[in-house]
């Protein structure tokens, strides 16, 4: 898991990952969802690919980068306790000496950490995530699990926000024999799934 300086340092510097998950040392991530040319791939055999199927349009990756800019300086604002902006660029800079500051780096690190994955997702770098519908949290019982089943990474994690897993007091996370344990409490063994 990477730091919250590093998560920022992805997103405005240099897109260099971590350790298991090295990025190519390019521009960083909003930059290049800002350039990022007209996508316009048809399928190969001439018809029509199935919805969803095909690559984001520029239209759609600027329409993130922005969104993920003003939530930046919203929160820098917040952090710093002040009604005045600064450029998207410096308010994510000064995002973790603000969470460090105010306390909140835990809280700070996962919101930018949701960023950056989706940012990796809009670009292509990272497939998108799956909600394990038929299995329910091991710590709050709800339907609210998605995970991502990489070769060297499966993970799975909760989002609901009143789920507390342990100590950590955040939403559950699974990985390893934990992840196991998740994929065998499937919701059908304990209720019927209304939809």
């Amino acid at each position: 898991m990477q730091s919250l300086d590093e998560l920022v340092a992805d997103l405005v510097d240099r897109y260099t990952g971590e350790k298991d998950h090295p990025g190519d040392g390019g521009p960083g991530l909003l930059h290049r969802l800002d350039t990022l040319g007209l996508r316009t791939r048809q399928p190969p055999d001439g018809g029509h690919a199935p919805p969803g199927s095909r690559p984001p349009t520029s239209l759609e990756a600027v329409s993130w980068s922005q969104r993920i800019k003003t939530e930046a300086i919203g929160l820098d604002m917040q952090l710093r306790k002040s009604a005045r902006t600064q450029a998207w660029y410096r308010a994510l800079k000064a995002i973790p000496p603000g969470a460090e500051a105010a306390d909140r780096v835990g809280e700070v690190t996962s919101i930018v950490g949701r960023w950056h994955g989706t940012v990796l997702t809009v670009l292509g770098l990272r497939g998108p995530s799956v909600h394990f519908r038929m299995c329910l949290c091991l710590s709050c019982e709800q339907r609210t699990v998605y995970g991502r089943a990489d070769d060297d990474r499966p993970r799975a994690w909760c989002i609901n926000d009143a789920c507390q897993d342990g100590d950590t007091g955040a939403p559950a996370r699974y990985e390893g024999t934990r992840l196991y344990l998740l994929t065998r409490s499937r919701a059908s063994d304990r209720e019927p799934v209304t939809e």
